[in-house]
């Protein structure tokens, strides 16, 4: 089984990666420093640079990885959060930029390269959800040339922290609506292929929140998991390894668009925000997000 991962070199997701070679997996991770990667994956896995904050090294990655044996498995799972007004290197609002544009081309330009029965899986957050009450700062929409382009966007907020917080949590909204509209386009040609968007539930220490002022971090890692409590808390431990789970578990190979969130020590499939629903909004943001990132 050949599995390519995009933000497996840490956090959940490098649980998850150890999870599946211990399952024999053929796995091809891309990442920002491979030269920075655990240790333990030397020899096992194959390291390639991939910086999603610049659209031409996702489509220099994706050709090399096109090269190779058909993909069972796409976990689209890197994410960040800027809180400092950073930008790509096109110019884009560097957290939509990374954790959703950069994906959105990605699995554009290797779909081609999937083999039948493949699994395709976009790492969302619950934070794309008003009625979750996360504590972060809602989606207010999911115009994709305002959110490349925030300065533009009439209703930004003055607070760069508040701003990058918000950004996040579009960005994961876009995930979701991203893995819905993927599900509608494949359904007559590419039927076999399970698509889902993945909610990893309140997980403190992936080193998300490295880019928040000190005490701010220190809050997020140290504070907040002693205040928030239920089945959307996790760990990144539990959170990787249902993710791992995810992507070969026979019961979830149905999924067609379906967003799966970590609940307690299980997955659930649960209805994604009343946005994320929103197929017209699901359409126009892939045509945008095709429009600020070209043709493949």
């Amino acid at each position: 089984m050949r599995i390519l991962m995009t933000g497996g070199t840490a956090g959940i997701g490098l649980v998850a990666a150890r999870r599946l070679l211990k399952d024999r997996a053929l796995l091809a991770i891309g990442a920002r420093r491979p030269d920075r990667a655990p240790a333990d994956f030397s020899g096992r896995v194959d390291l390639k640079p991939l910086d999603l904050a610049d659209l031409d090294q996702v489509r220099a990655f994706a050709a090399r990885i096109a090269e190779g044996p058909p993909i069972d498995v796409l976990l689209l799972n890197a994410g960040l959060q800027n809180v400092s007004g950073g930008r790509s290197r096109q110019g884009y609002e560097l957290t939509f930029a990374a954790n959703h544009l950069a994906h959105h081309l990605l699995l554009r330009l290797l779909l081609p390269r999937m083999a039948p029965d493949g699994r395709i899986i976009l790492t969302a957050s619950g934070t794309h959800d008003p009625a979750e009450q996360t504590g972060m700062p809602p989606p207010r929409h999911a115009d994709a040339r305002r959110l490349a382009h925030p300065e533009t966007d009439p209703d930004l907020d003055r607070s760069a922290g508040v701003a990058g917080r918000r950004a996040y949590s579009t960005s994961k909204l876009c995930n979701v609506m991203t893995a819905r509209e993927l599900a509608r386009r494949l359904a007559g040609e590419r039927p076999d292929l399970m698509v889902a968007a993945f909610d990893p539930g309140f997980t403190p220490g992936t080193g998300l929140a490295r880019d928040y002022p000190f005490p701010l971090s220190l809050v997020f890692r140290f504070v907040l998991p002693l205040v928030v409590r239920g089945k959307r808390v996790s760990t990144p431990a539990n959170s990787g390894r249902l993710l791992a789970q995810l992507a070969v578990d026979p019961r979830w190979a149905g999924a067609r668009g379906d967003y799966i969130a970590v609940r307690g020590r299980g997955l659930e499939s649960v209805p994604p925000s009343a946005l994320a629903q929103d197929d017209e909004a699901c359409a126009r943001l892939w045509t945008d997000s095709e429009a600020l990132t070209g043709p493949v």
